[in-house]
């Protein structure tokens, strides 16, 4: 089912990128904690526990929302197919890429999101590329890549994660664009609790198989700090930032949207200022390079057609 097209109003349109740059900047974060837990936490059991925590945030907002109705009007076939692959495979694929291929390589494929988008956007939903979102795409993928490698760093480290990364963001790209377009009636708090709460039953019911497979290890920590961490997953980079995800997409689409992934190593920069670290010259023109990218991609169409009726 496609939605229908919505036209919304400049101010609801920078609602929509506030809520993108904050929603965003909480996503970052779990790259931090995913990578802590990792230590002690099997990626499988790890992604299952996170997706189990957004559950419960999740459902419990959108059963208050919907006074309990929580299956009314749920597209079945659309949904287990979002929810298993968008969510669950593709959350996998992230998990298991950070472990394996460091935060620098990681960081710099998430800053190709925007292009993955453009032409995810035009090849499988027959959305025309705007030269402005291209250009603004381009040149955010340039400033998150300066400011995820290091001073003196080796941009090209790569150490066998990086193709699990970049599946995992075409996936969740495909997912982001599908869920506006199929699932529409349920507003963006129902799509988000739906797909999780799927993608987190889909992990349970395939574990013990993957177990049994020695796909997936038994390991998991439970240290009052590491359930804290979990919850937060949970609470934070699963429930705010992806509803925020999908109310801001929802207004600005997702090719533009998925410029602000290119925030995720400038907040990991800021996090780590916090811990004593300097940001380095890259980080800051990084930063610059993003914020352009995003104003060109929404502003050019604006200006170039006020620049036409003069």
């Amino acid at each position: 089912m496609s939605s229908a097209a919505v036209s919304y109003t400049a101010r609801q349109k920078l609602a929509g990128n506030l809520v993108l740059a904050a929603g965003t900047s909480v996503w970052a974060t779990h790259f931090i904690v995913t990578a802590e837990l990792l230590a002690t936490w099997d990626p499988y059991y790890l992604t299952a526990g996170r997706l189990l925590s957004g559950t419960l945030f999740l459902l419990t907002a959108y059963m208050v929302h919907t006074k309990g109705r929580i299956l009314r009007g749920v597209p079945l076939k659309m949904s287990l197919l979002l929810g298993i692959f968008g969510i669950a495979i593709s959350t996998v694929l992230m998990t298991i890429g950070i472990k394996y291929s460091g935060a620098v390589a990681s960081s710099i494929i998430a800053a190709a999101s925007p292009i993955i988008a453009a032409f995810m956007a035009r090849f499988v939903f027959r959305i025309p590329l705007l030269p402005s979102v291209l250009c603004g795409a381009a040149v955010a993928v340039a400033g998150g890549v300066m400011a995820s490698v290091p001073e003196g760093g080796n941009a090209a480290e790569f150490r066998g994660g990086e193709l699990l990364v970049f599946c995992g963001i075409a996936m969740f790209t495909w997912y982001s664009a599908g869920a506006q377009r199929w699932m529409p009636e349920l507003g963006q708090l129902g799509i988000t609790a739906i797909t999780i709460a799927i993608g987190a039953l889909a992990l349970l019911v395939a574990l013990p198989f993957l177990t049994v497979a020695g796909i997936a290890d038994f390991r998991m920590g439970f240290t009052w700090r590491e359930i804290v961490l979990v919850l937060y997953l949970g609470a934070g980079p699963v429930s705010i930032a992806l509803f925020t995800w999908h109310w801001g997409v929802s207004r600005i689409g997702v090719t533009i949207a998925t410029i602000y992934s290119n925030l995720v190593p400038i907040v990991v920069v800021l996090i780590s200022m916090l811990e004593g670290h300097q940001p380095t010259t890259g980080h800051l023109i990084g930063g610059l390079l993003i914020i352009c990218g995003v104003l060109i991609a929404q502003l050019w169409p604006t200006l170039a057609r006020r620049l036409r009726l003069r």
